[in-house]
């Protein structure tokens, strides 16, 4: 009797320890529009798409975030393919995907310029875009111009992919900051 009374508690306690009493909240659904990159300024324009969406799946876990569907967002963007940054489109857009966080990217240009020099030969990197988020949940409308100029030694970029580093770097902040809480006036 006493090893049964014992079993049946143990159950009990493991049962009360796996149920949450506080409840779940929802995941909070994000609509990514896919990179808009131009072909003709951009060598690498397929590696910029797949390096967007891996940051996105990435970034955007369950049980946090849902991503929307891919046709879902496809259906109400514009026939042209480009999509304006401005606030009020991307409050469209959550509206009609039914969203709670919307982010979108271009990318302009990328180019490697070889520059004299005494000692190792340098290259002058340069990347240009834009990103644009807005965020229901906080009210932050974050909208931001890519630019990125540097130099470096030739050698290494042959090493590393500088491209795919500052992409990703620029990315992730841009992303941080769109799901940044909304600070108050007055305090920081």
């Amino acid at each position: 009797m006493r090893k049964s009374l014992f079993f049946l508690a143990a159950a009990l306690l493991a049962i009360c320890m796996n149920i949450s009493w506080l409840g779940q909240a929802e995941a909070a659904w994000v609509a990514v529009v896919p990179i808009q990159v131009d072909d003709t300024k951009v060598e690498r324009s397929g590696d910029f798409n797949s390096y967007y969406w891996d940051i996105m799946v990435e970034r955007f876990q369950y049980p946090e975030y849902e991503l929307v569907q891919d046709e879902k967002v496809d259906k109400v963007l514009p026939e042209s393919g480009r999509l304006a940054f401005d606030k009020e489109t991307l409050i469209k857009l959550l509206d009609k995907t039914e969203a709670d966080i919307v982010v979108a990217m271009n990318l302009d240009e990328t180019d490697e310029e070889s520059l004299p020099s005494f000692n190792e030969p340098m290259v002058q990197c340069y990347m240009k875009g834009e990103f644009a988020s807005y965020n229901r949940l906080t009210g932050k409308y974050y909208h931001k111009k890519l630019y990125y100029k540097d130099k470096m030694e030739e050698v290494l970029t042959l090493r590393t992919d500088w491209q795919q580093q500052v992409f990703a770097s620029e990315l992730n902040r841009f992303i941080n900051q769109t799901l940044e809480e909304k600070k108050e006036k007055g305090k920081i």
